[in-house]
């Protein structure tokens, strides 16, 4: 998908262990192009590539793949270190229960497992200092990595049944549908992916030198992960994508190209947690965010070329979406 925004929630998270230390924070993402005040706002959005600088930078001054979240430091490379062993497994299972061993040396706070006594596999998180991850984020995060990492490695988009979570029903839910695709409740007993099993027995299809390239990109193709992506509400947004911005299409011609009716239509999207509406107003504040980035657009322009009848409601629906007016956010970006 183009233009995609992360939560300024995930900025503030990443972040977070920085801020314990008395590195100059603000200073280190101003010479990152970051801008520290459009994170702290609770809804705005951070551009792909800013966000991407933002991983890096923490990863780089912590030292640390956990980003300050366990009790000792994960020095940056053991992720690396771990791919390049089980990039050589014969299959699945192989490539989890050596990542397991893997992670049992890097940390005593991380427990990982493998449990194969119900219908389908579950893998658990477990996090034994939780009060370092006060939000969750290092949990979430690495359930993500690992969903990410081990379909790549054996070139299968692996589908979740459900994910359960120990934490409560986040603020950020929203941004599940793309982090965790699949029925997700919390308050439960563990932190956990549902798949099946069948995955387990699949051949690992990636070489070393694809290793090296996935972990030299890093965390863009953990993050960004959209082209095996089949969900419905993934399909709508790629036909809005394709479609002129100022004069999106209304459902009825959507449903016709995805061979369905807007009832079915609606009522799937609904299921995924999403609706069409949602994916218009995603689409249209992420391309917002894009665009109030170029200089060269005035409000006014960008209004227009996104559909809105003049720029007052542009500027009541980007202040909606992010929090702040179109002109806050520039005047911040710059």
């Amino acid at each position: 998908m183009n233009n995609l925004t992360f939560s300024s929630h995930y900025a503030r998270s990443v972040l977070y262990g920085l801020q314990q230390t008395d590195v100059p924070t603000d200073e280190l993402l101003l010479l990152r192009g970051i801008d520290p005040e459009v994170i702290r706002q609770p809804r705005a959005r951070v551009p792909t590539e800013q966000f991407i600088r933002l991983f890096r930078l923490v990863w780089s001054a912590l030292d640390d793949e956990f980003m300050g979240r366990t009790t000792r430091p994960c020095k940056v490379g053991h992720f690396h270190l771990m791919g390049s062993l089980v990039v050589h497994c014969d299959n699945l299972e192989a490539v989890i229960r050596q990542s397991i061993r893997c992670y049992r040396l890097f940390s005593d706070d991380i427990l990982i497992e493998l449990i194969l006594e119900g219908e389908e596999a579950e893998l658990r998180m477990t996090h034994r200092r939780p009060e370092l991850d006060p939000d969750s984020f290092l949990v979430e995060w690495l359930l993500l990595v690992w969903h990410r990492l081990i379909g790549w490695l054996i070139g299968r988009k692996i589908v979740l049944s459900h994910a359960t979570f120990q934490h409560p029903l986040p603020g950020h839910f929203d941004e599940y549908r793309f982090v965790f695709p699949c029925r997700c409740t919390f308050e439960q007993d563990h932190n956990s992916l549902f798949f099946s099993k069948n995955y387990l027995a699949m051949p690992v299809t990636r070489s070393p030198d694809e290793l090296d390239a996935f972990i030299l990109s890093s965390p863009r193709n953990l993050l960004i992960w959209t082209d095996d992506d089949d969900s419905l509400a993934t399909r709508v947004r790629r036909l809005l994508e394709e479609a002129d911005a100022a004069s999106l299409p209304n459902l009825d011609w959507v449903a016709e190209q995805l061979h369905t009716t807007t009832y079915t239509l609606g009522r799937r999207l609904k299921s995924e947690g999403s609706s069409y509406q949602k994916i218009k107003d995603n689409l249209r504040r992420d391309q917002a965010v894009i665009m109030l980035s170029r200089q060269n657009l005035s409000i006014t322009e960008i209004s227009t070329q996104l559909g809105f009848a003049e720029p007052g409601a542009f500027s009541r629906a980007f202040k909606h979406w992010t929090g702040l007016s179109p002109l806050a956010y520039r005047k911040q970006d710059q």
